[in-house]
């Protein structure tokens, strides 16, 4: 996760953005032009440049604070493109949020040393100084990365690469939570939906997740197999915690990816208060 500051009018504040793309070392980006990485090196996309989201005055001067969760992809080239918000904290945070993660850049990611587009899903997180840093309403993810995993969860390939259906178990799924700190300790009920193509629900996590006392953020640890009877496409990750909506993510799944056109759905982003 990197941390930048930025201003908005008189109010000054702080623009954390996070990226749940690969950050293993990928090929290298000359002038433009990607240089083929070592013969079968497999590497996730690598962050490289991340803009800074201008913080809204408007929602500065309220002390509105939350974040904003859009699916995308890494192209070829390095690029995040194909971009689509689908949670945020408020409606103003929207357009920032993804002017700024248009402009990342990456190193692309590598499957046997050849450039590959990879999925993309990226949290902004607006966060204001003072005293107040943190206080956002309602829990929301603040950071999401999913992996093709072994049988037992273990990852088999990095964050954003299709998950190849009948060689692929399962998926591992490392989500961070961002949640009001509160005085006491408390319990979170959370339910994790993988959806597919055609709004199949499939519930993958429901146990209750402890929060401890002040805390500002829980890690979630999610592992779930991959059923025969499930779709090629574009599966979204959908998050509700005591109920409510809490954003999502996506992932990839089919037989032969390389050779399959994965369409990321076009949707209105959700709110929380």
């Amino acid at each position: 996760m990197k941390n930048t500051k930025g201003a908005s009018g008189s109010a000054a504040a702080l623009a954390a953005a996070a990226v749940g793309a690969g950050l293993l070392a990928g090929g290298l980006l000359v002038n433009g032009r990607v240089d083929a990485a070592p013969t079968g090196q497999t590497q996730g996309a690598v962050l490289t440049a991340q803009k800074k989201p201008e913080y809204p005055e408007s929602l500065a001067k309220a002390l509105r604070q939350g974040n904003v969760l859009i699916l995308g992809r890494v192209n070829r080239e390095g690029r995040a493109v194909d971009l689509h918000a689908i949670t945020a904290s408020h409606k103003d945070f929207v357009k920032p949020a993804v002017d700024a993660v248009g402009e990342w850049r990456f190193k692309p990611a590598m499957r046997d040393g050849v450039p590959v587009e990879v999925f993309l899903n990226a949290a902004v997180r607006f966060r204001l100084q003072g005293e107040n840093l943190g206080d956002i309403g309602l829990p929301v993810l603040g950071d999401l990365s999913v992996f093709p995993a072994d049988g037992q969860g273990k990852k088999t390939a990095p964050d954003g690469f299709p998950i190849r259906r009948g060689k692929d178990p399962a998926l591992r799924a490392e989500a961070v939570l961002d949640v009001p700190a509160k005085d006491a300790a408390r319990t979170l009920t959370i339910k994790v939906e993988a959806v597919s193509p055609s709004q199949r629900h499939v519930p993958i996590f429901q146990p209750p997740v402890q929060v401890p006392a002040k805390a500002t953020e829980v890690r979630i640890p999610i592992v779930a197999q991959i059923g025969s009877d499930w779709e090629e496409g574009v599966w979204l990750l959908r998050f509700l915690v005591d109920g409510n909506g809490a954003g999502g993510g996506q992932f990839w799944l089919a037989d032969d990816p390389g050779r399959f056109e994965f369409h990321i759905p076009s949707t209105s982003p959700a709110s929380t208060p």
